[in-house]
């Protein structure tokens, strides 16, 4: 017999794989798409930090969407574990870059590409280890959690026509910010 917990921590490490591939392809979705608009709401438009959170922040929303329906009824406080573990993953990824390009003083395409991994992975323990604690379980908590995570999205999706004009939102190329 299968128990919650061992489907679960099998969903979150599909979910693992799933993010880190989505979202490193989705790297070039907006270039391959002819910089479409719709696509560069949900992926990232320039080589900004912020634009970068987008290679985690939407292939999550679209796997917890799948485990939503994957793990219903099993009672999980899905909405809580995926939005605070969406944003660890996040902060994991600005972490990490902020400390070693502050160290060195240059970016690096190889520590960027270790530090999504490190925020996928960070995101995925958080959200396993939540789902596993029953004690913050309730509606009230699972129904703030999901308006958070579509106000996340929302902000995302604000800061792609207008960006704060700060170091954050720079295209590290181009020297603009958003479309």
């Amino acid at each position: 017999m299968i128990t919650i917990k061992s489907r679960l921590f099998k969903a979150e490490l599909i979910g693992f794989v799933f993010c880190c591939v989505l979202g490193t392809l989705s790297h070039f979705f907006y270039e391959w798409s002819g910089e479409n608009t719709f696509i560069g709401l949900l992926c990232p438009v320039n080589e900004s930090v912020w634009e970068h959170l987008k290679l985690i922040y939407t292939p999550y929303i679209i796997w917890s969407a799948a485990e939503f329906f994957i793990l219903k009824g099993s009672k999980l406080n899905l909405f809580l574990s995926k939005f605070c573990s969406v944003i660890c993953g996040m902060l994991t990824i600005l972490f990490i870059h902020y400390t070693y390009t502050g160290a060195v003083g240059t970016e690096s395409t190889t520590a960027d590409i270790i530090s999504f991994f490190a925020g996928v992975a960070a995101a995925f323990i958080l959200s396993y280890t939540i789902m596993k604690n029953s004690k913050y379980k309730g509606a009230v908590c699972e129904t703030v959690s999901f308006i958070l995570l579509i106000i996340t999205g929302g902000i995302f999706i604000l800061f792609t026509f207008s960006p704060p004009l700060i170091p954050l939102f720079e295209d590290s190329i181009t020297k603009t910010y958003g479309i």
